[in-house]
């Protein structure tokens, strides 16, 4: 066989569908799951432009760009076909989604080039990716652009002229941190999103209804978000000594609903088996607890799930699954 031929040259023509996995045995296409996905994210991206103007809608726009062209330019350097899937735009989507209001706007560039080129494309393309595109393109520019990355900023008045306002005032997570009480207001503030924060991390109530599309629509299943928030609101009651307000600041406070649908439940960086998901959820709830508690970032979900990705291949050679037709 030549050594210098692509997956997409070997292709049959009379299996078009054979492509990264999963592919067996499942009704869905890639592209069908990824318009799903977009759609369950639309609400949540719509409140954010809403909340931070036309400097949210910006980065909307650069990131997706970004990633379509990167992978255009990809394929066209490779001299084949560009699969239409829509994984690029849910990666810029996602992508956005995390990054302050406030960053410049080359930031989402960065991120989305790294996500798309060399986490990505690097390892094969779509199905064969070890770490989430995403997560990995805003983690290199949290490590490298601390301060602006940190940054929490305020939301404006729809149509609003004046700049956005970044704020040092602690966030749910950091009073929940501290072991205070979160008020009546801060609480309904966290659910509808009216909290200083990242771009579109803070929707939590609209993050969650999406989840629940997607759930219902079978794009994803209950064991790794179920596992995780379950796992997430017992250590928050453990260490919250039973006081719920601090139990709502980790579930609706953070990233948690955003890390939980829409990132750890990527086809591409989860486990393969049911039990392997139940673990995998599990051990992301307790290492963001764990990193929300030890160390000194209150939010730590892009890097617990960059972790749990690397941890993937162990789940699913230890977890491995029931032959065909074999009852035991």
């Amino acid at each position: 066989m030549d050594e210098n031929r692509s997956f997409e040259d070997l292709r049959s023509p009379r299996y078009p569908m054979m492509e990264a996995s999963p592919h067996l045995l499942f009704h869905e296409k890639t592209d069908r799951i990824m318009q799903m996905v977009l759609l369950a994210l639309l609400p949540s991206v719509i409140a954010s432009i809403i909340f931070f103007g036309v400097r949210s809608l910006l980065l909307y726009l650069f990131a997706i760009g970004t990633c379509l062209l990167a992978e255009f330019l990809w394929f066209k350097f490779r001299k084949n076909t560009l699969p239409k899937d829509y994984s690029a735009a849910v990666t810029g989507v996602l992508l956005a989604m995390s990054l302050p209001a406030s960053v410049p706007l080359w930031y989402p560039v960065l991120g989305g080039a790294i996500g798309i080129i060399v986490v990505k494309e690097f390892f094969g393309g779509i199905g064969r990716n070890l770490l989430n595109p995403a997560l990995t393109g805003r983690a290199v520019l949290r490590l490298v652009f601390v301060k602006e990355m940190s940054a929490n900023v305020q939301p404006q008045p729809l149509f609003s002229t004046g700049g956005l306002d970044v704020v040092s005032s602690a966030t749910p997570l950091m009073n929940a941190k501290a072991g205070e009480s979160l008020s009546g207001g801060q609480m309904l503030d966290s659910l509808t999103g009216l909290i200083a924060g990242k771009n579109a991390e803070t929707t939590a109530i609209l993050l969650l209804l999406g989840g629940l599309f997607l759930l219902y629509k079978k794009v994803i299943t209950w064991h790794i978000p179920l596992c995780m928030i379950g796992t997430v609101i017992v250590i928050a009651l453990i260490i919250g000594k039973g006081d719920s307000t601090v139990v709502f600041a980790h579930v609706f406070g953070g990233a948690t609903m955003l890390g939980a649908f829409f990132m750890a439940t990527d086809y591409s960086t989860s486990p393969t088996t049911s039990r392997g998901e139940i673990i995998y959820g599990i051990c992301c709830g307790v290492l963001l607890m764990a990193w929300r508690t030890f160390s000194s970032m209150p939010e730590g979900m892009t890097f617990i799930l960059l972790i749990m990705n690397c941890s993937v291949p162990l789940i699913d050679h230890l977890i491995i699954p029931r032959a065909y037709g074999v009852k035991n």
